[in-house]
């Protein structure tokens, strides 16, 4: 179980997330309609990974194995997502080595007392961050090849498509989308 309450969106933490991601699979078009916003707003916002992009990516996923989501509209949404993700961990050549300092404790202290803004008043903080998500959706990368590879199968030509292009943003199975 993933403990959004630790992790960041575009808009702060990302304690809202979970309910987002809940939604997908109901029955409230509304509350659906909402989480997919959620997800291209705040998840991945403007092609920009946070920390909560990879484990909401992996819940995306296997979401899309679900029974319940049959709507072919909502999956290939969902498979657009999963390519805008897959792309986000090869949107820079800037390195991408582990940080000189402890993320974690630094991240403790610029929440200390509930405020997030001492996370922006940081760069080397925010720098560190980037890191772990564009990482970090390069590390799922391969399980979302699957799910796309999956749902080529799927009957709605819709469907087929979008995983196909997220196919294309996995590079494909190649040695690219297995990177670190």
């Amino acid at each position: 179980m993933t403990e959004y309450a630790a992790l960041l969106h575009a808009y702060g933490l990302a304690v809202d997330t979970p309910g987002h991601l809940a939604a997908l699979g109901g029955d409230d078009p509304a509350a659906r309609a909402r989480a997919l916003e959620h997800l291209w707003s705040a998840i991945i916002h403007q092609g920009t990974p946070w920390t909560a992009t990879p484990p909401a990516a992996l819940e995306v996923a296997a979401l899309l194995a679900d029974p319940r989501v049959t709507d072919p509209g909502l999956r290939a949404e969902l498979l657009n997502f999963l390519a805008a993700v897959a792309e986000a961990g090869s949107i820079t050549d800037r390195d991408l080595s582990e940080p000189d300092f402890d993320v974690d404790v630094a991240l403790a202290q610029a929440l200390r007392g509930g405020d997030e803004e001492g996370i922006w008043e940081d760069g080397r903080l925010q720098g560190a961050l980037y890191i772990r998500a564009v990482r970090g959706c390069r590390q799922v990368v391969p399980a979302l090849l699957a799910t796309a590879t999956a749902a080529l199968s799927d009957p709605s030509p819709q469907v087929q498509a979008a995983a196909a292009h997220t196919i294309g943003a996995c590079g494909g199975g190649t040695p690219l989308a297995r990177r670190n």
